[in-house]
Protein backbone atom coordinates (compact mmCIF):
# COMPACT_ATOMS: atom_id res chain seq x y z
CA UNK A 1 0.00 0.00 0.00
CA UNK A 2 3.00 1.90 1.20
CA UNK A 3 3.81 2.05 -3.29
CA UNK A 4 0.21 3.18 -4.48
CA UNK A 5 0.42 7.03 -3.20
CA UNK A 6 4.31 7.29 -3.39
CA UNK A 7 4.98 5.81 -7.18
CA UNK A 8 8.13 3.89 -8.04
CA UNK A 9 10.25 3.57 -5.46
CA UNK A 10 13.17 0.97 -4.36
CA UNK A 11 12.30 -1.07 -1.66
CA UNK A 12 14.88 -1.86 1.41
CA UNK A 13 14.00 -4.87 3.75
CA UNK A 14 15.83 -6.24 7.29
CA UNK A 15 15.96 -9.07 8.26
CA UNK A 16 12.88 -11.10 8.84
CA UNK A 17 11.18 -8.12 6.30
CA UNK A 18 12.82 -10.06 3.54
CA UNK A 19 9.96 -12.75 2.93
CA UNK A 20 7.48 -9.57 2.61
CA UNK A 21 9.37 -7.94 0.62
CA UNK A 22 10.38 -10.66 -2.38
CA UNK A 23 5.93 -10.67 -1.93
CA UNK A 24 5.89 -7.11 -2.27
CA UNK A 25 7.53 -6.73 -5.17
CA UNK A 26 5.44 -9.41 -6.93
CA UNK A 27 2.11 -7.70 -6.21
CA UNK A 28 3.38 -3.64 -6.98
CA UNK A 29 5.66 -3.04 -9.83
CA UNK A 30 6.33 0.17 -8.54
CA UNK A 31 8.92 -1.64 -6.37
CA UNK A 32 11.82 -0.60 -8.94
CA UNK A 33 14.92 -2.68 -6.93
CA UNK A 34 14.99 -4.54 -3.70
CA UNK A 35 17.71 -4.23 -1.24
CA UNK A 36 17.86 -6.93 1.41
CA UNK A 37 19.75 -6.42 4.25
CA UNK A 38 20.25 -10.00 5.94
CA UNK A 39 17.22 -11.72 5.35
CA UNK A 40 16.44 -14.88 7.79
CA UNK A 41 13.69 -16.40 6.11
CA UNK A 42 10.68 -16.39 3.40
CA UNK A 43 12.89 -17.13 0.59
CA UNK A 44 10.39 -18.37 -2.26
CA UNK A 45 11.36 -20.38 -5.04
CA UNK A 46 9.00 -21.93 -8.41
CA UNK A 47 7.21 -25.18 -7.92
CA UNK A 48 9.68 -28.08 -8.22
CA UNK A 49 12.89 -25.78 -7.61
CA UNK A 50 12.59 -25.53 -3.43
CA UNK A 51 15.97 -26.83 -2.17
CA UNK A 52 16.09 -29.12 1.05
CA UNK A 53 14.56 -27.52 4.14
CA UNK A 54 17.78 -26.37 6.20
CA UNK A 55 17.99 -26.72 9.95
CA UNK A 56 19.01 -23.92 11.87
CA UNK A 57 19.39 -23.22 15.97
CA UNK A 58 16.38 -21.16 15.33
CA UNK A 59 14.29 -23.97 13.65
CA UNK A 60 14.66 -25.26 10.34
CA UNK A 61 14.67 -23.08 7.28
CA UNK A 62 12.49 -23.83 4.80
CA UNK A 63 12.02 -22.39 1.08
CA UNK A 64 8.22 -21.68 -0.14
CA UNK A 65 6.93 -22.08 -3.30
CA UNK A 66 4.80 -19.42 -5.58
CA UNK A 67 3.67 -19.79 -8.93
CA UNK A 68 6.47 -19.65 -11.71
CA UNK A 69 4.85 -16.56 -13.18
CA UNK A 70 4.71 -14.74 -9.61
CA UNK A 71 8.85 -15.94 -8.81
CA UNK A 72 9.29 -14.68 -12.85
CA UNK A 73 8.19 -10.91 -11.40
CA UNK A 74 11.11 -11.06 -9.13
CA UNK A 75 13.66 -11.59 -12.20
CA UNK A 76 12.44 -8.24 -13.57
CA UNK A 77 14.33 -6.06 -11.06
CA UNK A 78 17.49 -5.45 -9.48
CA UNK A 79 18.09 -7.39 -6.36
CA UNK A 80 21.18 -7.07 -3.80
CA UNK A 81 21.57 -8.99 -0.75
CA UNK A 82 24.06 -7.80 1.80
CA UNK A 83 25.02 -10.12 4.96
CA UNK A 84 27.75 -9.19 7.58
CA UNK A 85 30.43 -10.97 9.39
CA UNK A 86 27.93 -10.67 12.50
CA UNK A 87 27.88 -15.06 12.60
CA UNK A 88 29.57 -17.36 12.35
CA UNK A 89 30.37 -19.73 9.14
CA UNK A 90 29.92 -22.95 10.46
CA UNK A 91 26.18 -24.53 12.37
CA UNK A 92 26.24 -23.45 15.80
CA UNK A 93 23.52 -24.38 18.27
CA UNK A 94 23.25 -20.82 19.07
CA UNK A 95 19.91 -19.60 18.09
CA UNK A 96 20.15 -16.79 15.37
CA UNK A 97 23.95 -17.05 15.03
CA UNK A 98 24.39 -19.67 12.28
CA UNK A 99 24.76 -19.44 8.60
CA UNK A 100 22.39 -21.40 6.48
CA UNK A 101 20.48 -17.94 6.23
CA UNK A 102 23.46 -17.05 3.75
CA UNK A 103 23.33 -20.56 2.51
CA UNK A 104 19.63 -20.56 1.32
CA UNK A 105 20.65 -16.90 0.30
CA UNK A 106 22.84 -18.43 -2.03
CA UNK A 107 20.49 -20.83 -3.43
CA UNK A 108 17.77 -18.30 -4.11
CA UNK A 109 20.13 -15.85 -5.68
CA UNK A 110 20.95 -18.83 -7.94
CA UNK A 111 17.48 -19.67 -8.57
CA UNK A 112 16.90 -15.76 -9.91
CA UNK A 113 19.83 -16.05 -12.42
CA UNK A 114 18.65 -19.30 -13.71
CA UNK A 115 15.51 -17.34 -14.74
CA UNK A 116 17.21 -14.93 -16.28
CA UNK A 117 16.93 -12.64 -13.31
CA UNK A 118 19.62 -10.08 -11.63
CA UNK A 119 20.59 -10.85 -7.72
CA UNK A 120 23.56 -10.35 -5.85
CA UNK A 121 24.49 -11.99 -3.39
CA UNK A 122 27.32 -9.42 -1.10
CA UNK A 123 28.77 -11.56 2.06
CA UNK A 124 30.47 -8.48 3.09
CA UNK A 125 33.51 -9.88 4.93
CA UNK A 126 34.75 -11.29 1.16
CA UNK A 127 34.72 -7.90 0.04
CA UNK A 128 36.88 -6.62 3.17
CA UNK A 129 34.07 -5.15 4.74
CA UNK A 130 34.21 -5.95 8.72
CA UNK A 131 32.79 -5.28 11.78
CA UNK A 132 29.19 -5.41 10.91
CA UNK A 133 26.23 -6.38 13.19
CA UNK A 134 22.30 -7.44 12.15
CA UNK A 135 21.63 -3.39 11.72
CA UNK A 136 24.42 -2.28 8.78
CA UNK A 137 22.67 1.01 8.28
CA UNK A 138 23.18 1.12 11.69
CA UNK A 139 26.76 0.08 12.18
CA UNK A 140 30.15 2.81 12.58
CA UNK A 141 30.90 1.85 9.05
CA UNK A 142 26.99 3.00 7.29
CA UNK A 143 28.66 5.41 4.96
CA UNK A 144 30.42 2.34 3.35
CA UNK A 145 27.34 0.26 3.52
CA UNK A 146 25.48 2.87 2.15
CA UNK A 147 28.12 3.55 -0.23
CA UNK A 148 27.70 0.01 -1.81
CA UNK A 149 24.15 0.11 -1.76
CA UNK A 150 24.39 3.63 -4.03
CA UNK A 151 27.15 2.03 -6.41
CA UNK A 152 25.23 -1.19 -7.31
CA UNK A 153 21.77 0.96 -7.82
CA UNK A 154 23.74 3.68 -9.88
CA UNK A 155 25.04 0.34 -11.92
CA UNK A 156 21.45 -0.87 -12.75
CA UNK A 157 20.52 2.41 -13.76
CA UNK A 158 17.93 2.66 -10.54
CA UNK A 159 17.16 6.13 -9.64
Amino acid sequence: ALFSPGGPAILFTPSQAGGPGWLTAIKNPDVKAIVALEPGSGFIFPPGELPPTMPSAAGSLAPEAVPLADFEKLTRIPIVIYYGDNFPTTPTATRGQDNWRLAMAQLWVAAIYRHGGDARLVHLPAIGVRGNTHFLMSDLNNVEIANLVSTFLAEKKVE
